[in-house]
């Protein structure tokens, strides 16, 4: 299927990479169907999360554990069971980035990820309990 992204223009994706949000995202909840790009590599971040159905939203996403090792967190049972996620099911954590002109003040926020079931691409936004916060640096200083 072709979409049209903010970043990359019209974009060919398969059908299958279709991410099913049945919340959507904060701020943007009456939007549910998103595809990740990886403009740098397949599984290489930074990854965009676009929307299939139109140009925006369109988010610049990490994996938070990739930056910060000791990332952990739990999610309650209804978010469990909304994205049909139990202890045996793969599933993919994404944090939402800010990227300003100098991309090395680039943040994410850890305090609301977006948790993904990557065996039936069912995703949700949670918020988390957890001492984060919602602007940690993705780059050290220097």
């Amino acid at each position: 299927m072709k979409i049209n992204t903010r970043d990359f223009g019209e974009t060919e994706i398969d059908d299958s990479t279709v991410i099913t949000m049945p919340k959507g995202i904060i701020g943007f909840e009456s939007t549910t169907r998103y595809t990740l790009l990886s403009p740098l590599g397949e599984d290489t971040f930074p990854m965009w999360l676009q929307s299939v159905d139109g140009v925006e939203p369109c988010f610049v996403v990490y994996d938070p554990m990739q930056i910060y090792s000791d990332y952990r967190f739990e999610i309650t049972d209804e978010e469990q069971e909304l994205l049909g996620i139990n202890e045996d099911t793969p599933y993919r954590c994404l944090a939402v980035a800010i990227v300003p002109d100098d991309y090395r003040k680039t943040t994410i926020n850890l305090r609301c990820p977006i948790v993904i079931n990557t065996r039936d691409n069912i995703a949700a936004q949670v918020i988390l309990t957890e001492q984060y916060g919602f602007r940690h640096p993705v780059y050290e200083e220097g």
